[in-house]
């Protein structure tokens, strides 16, 4: 089993493959694809020479066809299998692997779960947690450019799940961004919120106030407020201090 790009021209498809398909959902399948590419490749298997035959999407096939697309991504089978169930304990096997990269495996239970297969029964036969199947099956919704620098091992995957909330030219920029300047996780996801309009949270932090100081501070608090006054005696320290921290 192996992963790669082929022709359209050399994928053959079964005549008992259901070939009446509901047009809106054909239409809006091929308007994906031509924004962001297939994002679950075929399955084909290898019937004659120089030619593959169709077991899985053929929705996705016609879809590529009518964007114009001249390869689509598959997932070759080494040999003919004899059912679905078969083709599901060559992708089980095939996740076990050692060196496969996070979209191939992304794919892999991608396929899986388009085959009928549960998350969690997905997440037991590969040994991993439900969340952890999810979420990689969650970076195929990535740009086309920033999925092959996660194919590539230059984008590492925690990261790149952090920039599935913003928009395809958001993900490019800051995905670069990461890569040129090895942006550590947190620096990403506040690059992150900040793309997103969103301040971070103040933590709560416990601190001990002595009865008499506390009764001072209510009486300096403007309307009483304790929690405020102390936030912005915090932000004037820290931008006499340390600027750097609040820009």
């Amino acid at each position: 089993m192996r992963f790669e790009d082929l022709e359209i021209g050399i994928i053959d498809v079964e005549q008992g493959i259901r070939q009446t398909l509901d047009k809106e959902l054909l239409d809006e399948l091929t308007a994906s694809i031509k924004q962001y590419g297939i994002l679950q490749p075929l399955v084909v298997e290898p019937f004659d020479e120089g030619r593959y035959k169709l077991l899985i999407g053929n929705r996705r096939l016609v879809a590529a066809k009518l964007a114009g697309l001249e390869k689509v991504p598959v997932i070759i089978l080494d040999e003919p299998l004899e059912s679905k169930d078969s083709l599901a304990m060559k992708l089980v096997e095939n996740l076990h692997r050692e060196g496969l990269d996070p979209i191939d495996e992304a794919e892999a239970y991608a396929t899986l779960k388009d085959m009928g297969v549960k998350v969690s029964e997905i997440a037991r036969r590969v040994g991993k947690e439900r969340t952890y199947v999810s979420h990689s099956m969650r970076l195929l919704g990535l740009h086309p450019r920033v999925r092959k620098s996660v194919r590539q091992h230059e984008l590492p995957r925690e990261h790149a799940l952090s920039l599935l909330r913003l928009e395809p030219y958001q993900q490019i920029a800051l995905a670069e961004e990461v890569m040129e300047k090895g942006l550590t996780m947190v620096e990403t996801r506040d690059k992150v919120r900040r793309l997103l309009g969103k301040e971070l949270k103040w933590r709560l932090v416990p601190i001990r106030i002595e009865p008499a100081v506390y009764d001072r501070l209510i009486q300096i608090a403007p309307e009483g407020d304790v929690a405020e006054l102390l936030k912005k005696a915090v932000e004037r320290i820290l931008t006499e201090t340390s600027p750097q921290l609040l820009s």
